[in-house]
């Protein structure tokens, strides 16, 4: 159990009154007496099983599924800890992570991605009906960072979504926080060639899929080393899911740099 976790349970228990004490990250003699006048732990465990114990009980409190209460830290628990501190400290919704759990919105209708015939039927042959879109904030490329841009060639079908979802990026981060995140770091948009190992075409090719941040979001890594996995950059995906973008990332745990108009 982490000092982090410690300080939590303190924090919750002085908020009900109970006196844990300072919130130092330390199983003291007032953070136990604390614990000892939660009701369903029992008397006879241990100062630590206690603690996680009264985890498991917050969270059942917030409908979190964290198993048997039994002061054990496992995954479960784990889990049950990090979407307590994002609804009782961080005061949001919890990180949506299963893709199954993702909402399925296609305001646009845009296509799916296979079979590739529909992907030509809506947008056309490779290359083509592109269109430049003036950005809401200046991008700087990944490959080049002292170069800024502030336009890039994207296909004709998507740019007024794509600059909406832009915009609304802008609205909710301000430009220092796009800057802190790297959410202006562009690794591209329109890019004729096929998938990488794959004989397709890649979406890049109709100009419908764009890349941010690729290099602490590489093509193989997972959520555990993918910074945009992270919660801080949910609401950037909340806002290209709303407008039917797809996330490899979040669908496939894998590509999080990557975001495109077509379905999977």
């Amino acid at each position: 159990m982490t000092k982090k976790a410690i300080r939590f349970v303190q924090s919750q228990l002085n908020a009900r009154g109970l006196d844990a004490g300072p919130e130092d990250g330390i199983l003291g003699p007032r953070t136990l007496s604390a614990l000892n006048e939660v009701k369903g732990i029992p008397q006879d465990w241990s100062k630590k099983r206690k603690a996680v114990a009264f985890i498991q009980l917050l969270a059942k409190e917030k409908n979190i599924e964290s198993g048997e209460t039994d002061g054990y830290w496992g995954p479960q628990t784990e889990f049950a800890f990090d979407s307590l501190q994002q609804i009782l400290v961080e005061d949001r919704e919890p990180e949506i992570w299963r893709p199954e759990e993702l909402p399925d919105v296609n305001p646009n209708e845009w296509p799916t991605q296979t079979p590739e015939d529909d992907i030509v039927r809506f947008y056309g042959d490779v290359g083509e009906n592109q269109t430049r879109i003036d950005l809401p904030y200046p991008h700087k490329l990944s490959w080049n960072k002292r170069k800024v841009i502030n336009s890039f060639s994207c296909h004709e079908k998507v740019h007024d979504s794509l600059h909406r979802v832009l915009s609304r990026v802008l609205d909710s981060y301000g430009l220092d926080g796009i800057r802190r995140l790297r959410l202006d770091l562009w690794g591209g948009c329109l890019n004729v060639r096929k998938m990488r190992g794959g004989t397709r075409y890649s979406m890049h090719s109709w100009g419908i899929a764009l890349d941010y941040d690729p290099e602490r979001n590489r093509l193989k890594w997972g959520r555990d080393r993918a910074k945009f996995a992270k919660p801080e950059y949910t609401t950037w995906w909340k806002l290209w899911e709303e407008e039917g973008w797809v996330s490899l990332g979040r669908l496939r745990n894998f590509d999080w740099m990557h975001v495109q108009a077509a379905k999977l």
